[in-house]
C-alpha cells in the first residue's frame, strides 16, 4: 500500500500533440494545488541560501487513454465522489474567463474531454484508473 492515503492522477488523450499533452497535465495539476494547498511540500532552500518555489508533496501520475476510455475513468471517478477537474478540447482556443465560458456552455456529458485530474482517497483513485495505461 502507499504511504500517502490520497492520490493525483492526471488522464491525457493519448492523440494530442505533445506541447498539448504537457499543457493539459500542467494546468490539470495546477487545479490540485489550488484546491488542496495541503498537497504542496514546503519551499526548497539550497546550500547558497537560494529559495524556490514548492512541489507537491507526493507523486502524481500520468496516465494516457484514447478518449472513450478518458470517458470511462471520468464516469467511475465521478461515481466514486472523487475531486474531479477536466480540460476540454475547446480550452485550446480559448483564454482566461472564455475558458470558463466553453465549459460552461455544455453539459455534463457533452464535454470534449482531453484529460482530466482526479484526486482523492488512493484506492478510488486506483479504481477509477484501472485498466489504463501509464504514460509513455
Amino acid at each position: 500500500m502507499s504511504q500517502f492515503p490520497t492520490k493525483t492522477a492526471i488522464i491525457v488523450e493519448r492523440n494530442l500533440l505533445p506541447w498539448q499533452e504537457l499543457n493539459v497535465t500542467a494546468f490539470l495539476a495546477s487545479a490540485i494545488a489550488h484546491k488542496f494547498p495541503e498537497t504542496m511540500g514546503p519551499e526548497f532552500e539550497d546550500a547558497s541560501n537560494v529559495n524556490y518555489l514548492a512541489i507537491f508533496r507526493q507523486p502524481v501520475l500520468i496516465f494516457e487513454a484514447k478518449q472513450s476510455d478518458l470517458k470511462k475513468a471520468y464516469r467511475k471517478a465521478r461515481e466514486n465522489n472523487l475531486f474531479v477537474g477536466i480540460y476540454t478540447r475547446p480550452i485550446f482556443q480559448t483564454q482566461g474567463e472564455d475558458n470558463i465560458k466553453a465549459i460552461a456552455a455544455l453539459k455534463e456529458e457533452e464535454q470534449d474531454l482531453v484529460g482530466i485530474v482526479l484526486y482523492g482517497a488512493a484506492v478510488l483513485v486506483d479504481k477509477s484508473t484501472r485498466g489504463i495505461s501509464l504514460h509513455k
